[in-house]
């Protein structure tokens, strides 16, 4: 079989791509956009290598190379045993889906240790698409804490000098992200937001139910912390909460977690929580 290492390249840097970004979405890890075309053009190059230097191929050296793709795509990232685990089970479905692929279809859809496509695009296309499908039903939510769910997080929120330790529900119908940059929102009670916020912003909300109402009473430098973001929930068909972006947001465990906090209806924070935290 003649083999175009050109081919090779691209058609595994695309793959690598796939399975890298699979993974984070699993596991929910951000990761930028740089770092994952970095990880997925060293994971074509090694593709390249192996088919030249067939010793490269070796099953101990494509785990190396599979942890070194994940540091350079999540290093620095939490819990990235857990994200490069995932690409590994990710990767592994798209291997097995490619491998019965080209036995249905009598040719070849791997060598040495990449993939080449012997077989028209949209098979391929097919394999990407079954592969992350399958590993999304078994693995999403769960992979996103670990083999034991927490139902609980206690998180640090600092906010202008001032810092909050609260504790968090996690609730499976918390979608919200803010609009802008897509960072996942806590919806805080009133009590946790008031020993954040501090005086003067309160102050400015004081008997202001509506959210525009209190974001357009907000002196203009505190302003520019704060955001409105739509809403939709049981009982409301359509609102918006007033949100700010702290400082810090700090887990337990001393990593960081990039979000945004809303201040949540008066029903939030009543009882033995602060707040909500999507999953």
């Amino acid at each position: 079989m003649v083999v175009y290492l050109d081919v090779l390249f691209a058609v595994n840097v695309l793959m690598d791509g796939v399975s890298l970004f699979a993974a984070a979405a699993l596991g929910g890890v951000r990761v930028g956009r740089v770092r994952l075309l970095l990880a997925s053009v060293l994971g074509g190059g090694y593709a390249v290598l192996a088919a030249v230097v067939p010793l490269l191929a070796a099953l101990p050296l494509r785990v190396v190379v599979g942890v070194g793709l994940c540091a350079v795509a999540f290093g620095g990232k939490p819990a990235f045993g857990r994200v490069c685990a995932l690409y590994f089970v990710v990767a592994a479905s798209f291997v097995g889906l490619a491998m019965a692929l080209g036995a249905v279809t009598g040719r070849t859809l791997l060598f040495g240790a990449g993939y080449y496509i012997a077989v028209p695009f949209r098979f391929l296309l097919l394999a990407a698409a079954a592969g992350y499908a399958f590993s999304g039903i078994l693995l999403r939510g769960d992979a996103l804490h670990g083999p034991l769910r927490r139902e609980v997080e206690r998180l640090t929120i600092c906010f202008d000098g001032r810092e909050r330790e609260v504790r968090l529900l996690h609730d499976t119908g918390n979608g919200l992200v803010e609009p802008i940059s897509g960072r996942p929102v806590l919806v805080l009670g009133r009590e946790a937001v008031d020993c954040l916020l501090g005086k003067e912003i309160r102050d400015a909300c004081m008997g202001k139910k509506d959210a525009a109402a209190c974001l357009g009473a907000l002196p203009p430098e505190t302003a520019s912390r704060f955001g409105l973001l739509p809403y939709r929930a049981v009982g409301v068909d359509s609102g918006l909460l007033l949100y700010f972006r702290p400082d810090k947001v700090q887990r337990a465990d001393g990593t960081a977690l990039d979000c945004v906090c809303a201040i949540g209806p008066d029903s939030i924070g009543q009882g033995a929580y602060d707040g909500l935290i999507g999953v």
